[in-house]
């Protein structure tokens, strides 16, 4: 399936059409185009010479995108390094320094609500910044932060230490949010018709540095003390921005008046059910940070072993993403994918504890095992193709295919993810401090249904919508009063009242799919 954007909105012949097009000049009436099908569409400009294609293959790249995934993917692995290397060590070191188990808990968790807080703000601006500076700045950032973190150990204890500690975080975080928002939305632009697949693939090697890091920095500060692992991999990472900015073709960033917002964007229902799949995804991801190894110590494991029981979901997340992004551009399943991911997360989370729901099973380490290997399919099943329809539910009202769009939906993709990671930590572990492992699991595994519903639910009404009224011939009054009527009775209409100013959306902008 194919999306076009239709020369008038008054000669859209596709069963897909909008619900209802623009009547006057200061009335926009926004359809919010609930689909039946996972859309394959287009989500860069048409100009790009890989447009046609859904099958993605890394020798008939050119030479500049191959340099650009190549440049991203490294940067992604490094940085994600960068991030995850402070945890074999850090809770110990600031303890030392009169930090309690709660402030050190905000330390890692300011990080995520950063980003959640700033990734919009960078998405809105990145025409006007530049979405290669915005990459390359960002991981100059963050590459100078890890370096200075490595010497807060020389900090007067108490309240001194902390403050030093928050600043750099949040400053890193700040870092961190740029180039990723930034590495987004290049993705878009230089791979419109590949998104899910080499999304897919940047976080196999977000996963394996997430993995690598942890060792990493136990092992140099095994070697050299509190500051080596930062500043070793800190001197990598503004290595690799080097790199980047030498290697990474430059393109223009042409930028067009804003014609949408954030807010419009929240109006496409197909925006909303993804968001819940994203946010699940994340707070299933960081609620296993700080609750699984208490989970562990029943087993009596030995530390090398609970670290390899972490291993096993990100492993299999990261090994099995570029797959799920590939079916997902290549055969249009993104929809299945996401459904069945969230129900199978379900049954996931149900089992690990187990949950008191099932009486009938026991604490066992198997099941534990088992467990995390079905979550970390599941849930790179879900996440992978959210950013791709995140791209359709923005078109489906009316934003344009051009950078600002790609900047705000990624801004938005890492801060709906971000908010899932800080939440995740925080919820988790109170419900595990008040009711147990089990019951906190529990709550993980509703999440996970509420997304499955609620992205299940906007299928079978968008089959209903279409069965209901079907497409007549553009342009005619029975055309436009059976879409009124239709519209009219979905409480996802929006309807924008322009006096004095120039409406949000033409008429130019209604798009349309035709069935290939």
């Amino acid at each position: 399936m194919e999306r076009k954007r239709s020369s008038q909105s008054s000669t859209t012949t596709s069963d897909h059409a909008p619900l209802l097009a623009s009547d006057g000049d200061n009335t926009v009436n926004i359809g919010i185009g609930l689909d039946t099908q996972d859309p394959e569409v287009k989500v860069g400009p048409s100009t790009s010479p890989d447009a046609g294609e859904t099958s993605f293959s890394f020798r008939r790249l050119s030479r500049e995108k191959k340099w650009t995934l190549v440049t991203m993917a490294f940067a992604n692995f490094v940085a994600c390094t960068c991030f995850s290397l402070l945890a074999p060590f850090f809770p110990a070191e600031a303890a030392k320094k009169g930090a309690s188990q709660t402030v050190i808990g905000l330390i890692f968790s300011c990080f995520e609500l950063w980003i959640f807080v700033s990734a919009p703000i960078y998405g809105n601006f990145l025409t006007r910044i530049g979405s290669r500076f915005m990459f390359i700045s960002g991981l100059f950032v963050c590459g100078g932060c890890a370096i200075l973190f490595g010497v807060l150990d020389k900090c007067p204890s108490g309240v001194t230490f902390m403050v030093m500690c928050f600043l750099v975080r949040t400053v890193e975080a700040l870092g961190a949010s740029a180039f990723i928002t930034a590495s987004f939305a290049i993705i878009a632009n230089e791979f419109p018709a590949q998104v899910s697949t080499v999304f897919g693939a940047l976080e196999t090697f977000s996963g394996l540095g997430l993995m690598v890091g942890p060792p990493i920095g136990g092992a140099l500060f095994e070697l050299g003390g509190f500051g080596l692992p930062f500043w070793v991999m800190g001197g990598i990472l503004m290595t690799c921005a080097c790199l980047t900015a030498l290697l990474m073709p430059s393109r223009p960033d042409s930028h067009r008046p804003n014609r949408g917002s954030m807010f419009l964007m929240l109006t496409s229902p197909l925006v909303l059910v993804t968001t819940v799949t994203i946010v699940s995804g994340s707070y299933s991801l960081g609620f296993l940070d700080p609750t699984l190894a208490g989970h562990l110590s029943q087993f009596n494991l030995r530390t090398v072993y609970v670290g390899l029981v972490f291993i096993i979901p990100a492993t299999l997340y990261a090994l099995t993403a570029p797959l799920w992004g590939y079916l997902s551009d290549s055969k249009g399943v993104s929809y299945p994918f996401i459904i069945i991911g969230n129900t199978v997360s379900v049954a996931a989370f149900l089992l690990i504890g187990p949950s008191p729901l099932l009486p009938f099973l026991k604490h066992e380490l198997w099941l534990v095992i088992l467990s995390l290997a079905i979550m970390g399919l599941s849930v790179g099943s879900a996440l992978v193709c959210t950013l791709k329809c995140l791209f359709n539910g923005a078109k489906m009202v009316g934003f344009e295919d051009n950078l600002d769009t790609y900047g705000m939906v990624s801004g938005f993709f890492n801060s709906a993810f971000s908010f899932g990671t800080f939440i995740g930590p925080t919820v988790g572990s109170a419900i595990q401090d008040y009711k147990g492992f089990d019951w906190a699991a529990t709550v993980t595994a509703a999440v996970f249904a509420v997304a499955a519903i609620s992205f299940a639910s906007y299928v079978i009404l968008a089959k209903s919508c279409k069965a209901c009224h079907p497409a007549q011939p553009a342009g005619t009054s029975a055309a436009k009063d059976d879409a009124s009527q239709g519209l009219l009775r979905q409480a996802s209409q929006v309807t924008y009242n322009s006096i004095s100013s120039t409406p949000v959306i033409s008429n130019s902008s209604s798009i349309a799919h035709d069935n290939t």
